[in-house]
């Protein structure tokens, strides 16, 4: 099935899912990682596919588990990642 290139607001779409408890974070993980291979495997990027790469390297640690189940970004590390990316601040 063809899958369109996300945009911001997918990625947001995406994460309030994981908020949500309808997508976990091991989902978002590889779903974040196949469009940083894809947009990697580019010869050029637009600045909005550069700026959504960036976003999407960081959040390949949205996974990261300090034990099972308790994660080293809690959610309202998310909530602030939501916000800044609705406002097009990087991530740091």
């Amino acid at each position: 099935m063809f899958e369109s290139q996300p945009t911001k607001q997918d990625l947001i779409n995406k994460l309030e899912k994981v908020l949500k408890g309808n997508m976990s974070r091991e989902q978002f993980n590889q779903w974040s990682y196949k469009w940083v291979q894809n947009l990697e495997s580019r010869n050029t990027l637009s600045s909005d596919e550069d700026q959504l790469h960036e976003y999407l390297i960081f959040l390949l640690s949205i996974d990261l588990e300090i034990e099972p189940n308790v994660y080293f970004h809690e959610d309202i590390e998310l909530k602030e990642w939501i916000k800044k990316i609705t406002s097009g601040i990087p991530l740091t």
